[in-house]
């Protein structure tokens, strides 16, 4: 190869950012925060795991959608200190290596996903009837 075979091209433009289509969405620009944007669409997405009207917390207990939906079908209410008992038994079984665990409060049994903090479902004692928890590796009473 010779020298004069890496001259550039003199015909090169400099590099234009290209403009947005009329009407679509700004973005930041650039090397600018996106303002939280990432946080608010992931809030949001994780919000469908929590019980509603309860802001999640760090290493506080979710529900999942299915459990949301199963605790409304069958009309199982929750009252704070429930919360915090059911809490607490994710803790207990937590504390002990636990990853799945069937809690049982009261007259109802709860699936838990100790590891994650999430409830799967819910099942009272009068619709439990001759099921079978598989997947599960510890049960917990409180």
């Amino acid at each position: 190869m010779k020298p004069a075979d890496l001259l550039m091209n003199s015909n090169l433009q400099p590099i234009r950012h290209a403009q947005p289509a009329q009407g679509a969405a700004k973005s930041a620009p650039s090397g600018a925060p996106e303002e939280g944007r990432f946080s608010k669409v992931l809030a949001g997405e994780l919000a469908g795991r929590h019980q509603p009207g309860a802001a999640p917390k760090a290493g506080q207990l979710a529900f999942s959608a299915h459990a949301q939906a199963r605790l409304q079908e069958r009309n199982i209410a929750l009252s704070a200190q429930n919360l915090e008992r059911l809490d607490r038994g994710v803790r207990l079984a937590e504390a002990k290596g636990s990853v799945n665990s069937l809690v049982l409060m009261d007259d109802t049994a709860f699936i838990v996903s100790v590891k994650n903090k999430v409830v799967i479902t819910a099942i009272p004692r009068h619709g439990a009837g001759d099921n079978v928890f598989t997947q599960i590796d510890s049960a917990t009473i409180v």
